[in-house]
């Protein structure tokens, strides 16, 4: 098994060498070879982000195939993307691609950024104040890329040194850590540095293009309200996200854009007015998925990789949100309109990604939020109303805010005086709808386990459901199964399906 231990290492050695480093692999730039000037720490920084992209657009791609088993997106091509319950959780060979990409993408990120943090630690050539703001940097991406493993996989093999000689327990031989030990020993302490090393924003001219402090600190809210739900369901977390969230009200100097539909357009993605932490895409570099596989069959070029599920669609509030974030008509090569329920798939297609340039290709420009303020009012919002049993003053402000701009600044407040278990639905409905399409339905609905429950109103999913036997109380099909390749060179049991 120690075997297996290098055959991981070298693996993610072999990624990280396909990354384009400002025209350097990374490969060629390790502890053992450079020095540690600021040009070089600046290449092997950059491709900590950049590593997130190998394989076909993985962390874009791959993220949106998986969660289809949410309730806000369906696949598009029924031989090939059917509803994920049906073919994934059943079949856990179907998207084995997409799970070994995500596997593999993350565990290069990890080790690089554990290679960058040796590095540093022991150079001299930078100055601290220097050192900190990149060790800041490695140890956000270290903690945001094991943070993707455990809510996909479950139990995941937890290493903080970059040649992988033990794991976070001290085993030489590879196993699979505990997901509560990979988030203690790892994820928080690493979110704990960062939060501490990093400046109040981005060093890149996109502010938003690179950790930052309160990034950190949303993430590692986001991490203790994840805590708090399944599989851990440690509770207490819900007071320690309620407060860290606080910490970003309160110091943050972020607010919500005038307008929704602005976060999603080329010319704006690198403002940081709500965007905390985004991804930001060109088609030449690190180029989004968010062109042709977003358009219907209908649509000249249009693949129809994903598209809006018609029953989440049909109960969206009629605010600003939904006229933006739907397309409900489609225009054929011919100029036919055909309305979305005369369609192949009798489904909306996805409005919020077409503003970046191309309809010919599956490479994009735009934008991938990964956390915006309005992440951190709804965090607030359900943490303190769980935390406390009852939401107070700011929670209802919070939630106010956002139903305010998706009505164009009209006052759209929730009624007053919920208790607990109703104010925390009305969250729940909230974050789906503010967050459409946005790669997070599907983490809300597996530490919420309403799985069964969401996917209740479309009649097709439901069949799926039905014809595999998932239930309520079924909680097999919330994590993915493990890459086949990872089950046989290391020798982990599979993921139960």
């Amino acid at each position: 098994m120690k075997k297996s231990i290098i055959t991981v290492c070298i693996a993610c050695a072999t990624l990280t060498g396909c990354v384009d480093l400002m025209q350097e692999p990374q490969s060629f730039l390790t502890p053992e070879n450079i020095e540690y000037s600021e040009e070089n720490v600046v290449s092997l920084t950059n491709g900590l982000y950049k590593t997130l992209w190998w394989n076909n657009w993985g962390f874009n791609c791959r993220p949106q195939i998986l969660g289809l088993g949410a309730d806000d997106l369906i696949g598009g091509s029924p031989q090939k993307r059917h509803y994920i319950a049906d073919e994934l959780m059943i079949d856990g060979t179907t998207f084995n691609g997409d799970t070994e990409t995500i596997w593999q993408n993350m565990y290069a990120v990890i080790q690089g950024c554990s290679q960058l943090l040796e590095g540093l630690t022991v150079t001299t050539d930078l100055p601290d104040d220097k050192k900190k703001q990149y060790m800041g940097e490695a140890h956000f991406m270290r903690a945001f890329a094991y943070f993707q493993l455990v809510r996909w996989f479950g139990d995941v093999p937890g290493f903080t040194d970059s040649k992988c000689t033990a794991d976070i327990l001290g085993n030489t031989n590879i196993t699979r850590n505990k997901v509560e030990d990979i988030y203690n020993l790892i994820i928080i302490p690493d979110l704990k540095v960062a939060e501490e090393y990093l400046p109040n924003r981005g060093r890149t001219a996109a502010k938003n293009s690179t950790a930052n402090k309160w990034a950190a600190k949303a993430c590692l809210a986001d991490v203790y309200l994840t805590m708090a739900g399944w599989p851990l369901k440690k509770t207490e977390n819900y007071a320690l996200a309620r407060d860290k969230a606080k910490e970003i009200i309160d110091n943050g100097g972020f607010s919500l854009v005038a307008h929704y539909e602005d976060l999603w357009k080329e010319a704006t993605k690198s403002d940081d007015q709500e965007h905390i932490f985004a991804l930001n895409h060109s088609v030449t570099e690190q180029a989004s998925n968010y062109g042709i596989s977003y358009m219907t069959s209908e649509e000249e070029g249009g693949w129809g990789d994903y598209l809006a599920d018609a029953a989440f669609y049909e109960r969206y509030p009629n605010d600003e949100r939904k006229a933006f974030n739907y397309v409900t008509v489609f225009v054929k090569k011919d100029g036919e309109e055909v309305p979305y329920q005369n369609s192949a798939m009798k489904s909306p297609a996805v409005n919020k990604y077409r503003d970046y340039g191309t309809k010919t290709s599956a490479q994009s420009a735009g934008i991938t939020a990964l956390y915006r303020y309005a992440d951190v009012l709804l965090t607030y919002a359900e943490a303190q109303n769980k935390a406390d049993h009852g939401p107070n003053e700011l929670a209802y402000k919070c939630i106010n805010e956002i139903r305010r701009r998706a009505m164009g600044g009209t006052d759209n407040n929730l009624a007053t005086g919920l208790n607990e278990e109703a104010f925390d639905q009305a969250v729940f409905d909230e974050r789906g709808w503010e967050f459409f399409a946005e790669f997070k339905r599907w983490f809300q609905l597996i530490r919420t386990e309403k799985v069964y429950e969401a996917n209740q109103y479309n009649s097709r999913v439901k069949a799926a459901l039905d014809k595999t036997g998932i239930t309520k109380d079924n909680r097999r099909v919330y994590l993915m199964p493990l890459p086949e390749r990872e089950q046989e060179d290391c020798g982990f049991e599979p993921n139960p399906r």
